[in-house]
């Protein structure tokens, strides 16, 4: 079983990649219009996979991941 300090390592390098991630999604934006339709139509179908994972485990386990987390917080960043 995974500690703390793993899971943030882990984190870590997800973080990295999804930084690169976007920073190549600004740069196929802004070739086209159609390119922007399909970055945003990828981001879309990402974001609905992971949000659906979580909400996934939430009902398989009880445990809401989300919960104690300020989106608030998050957004004025």
């Amino acid at each position: 079983m995974a500690g703390t300090d793993e899971l943030i390592a882990h984190l870590s390098k997800i973080l990295a990649d999804l930084r690169k991630a976007i920073d190549d999604s600004v740069a196929i934006r802004s070739r086209s219009k159609a390119d922007a339709k399909s970055v945003a139509q990828i981001w879309e179908s990402f974001l609905s996979e992971f949000i659906g994972y979580i909400m996934k485990k939430r009902r398989e386990t009880g445990q809401n991941l989300l919960d104690g987390i300020s989106f608030r917080n998050i957004w004025r960043r």
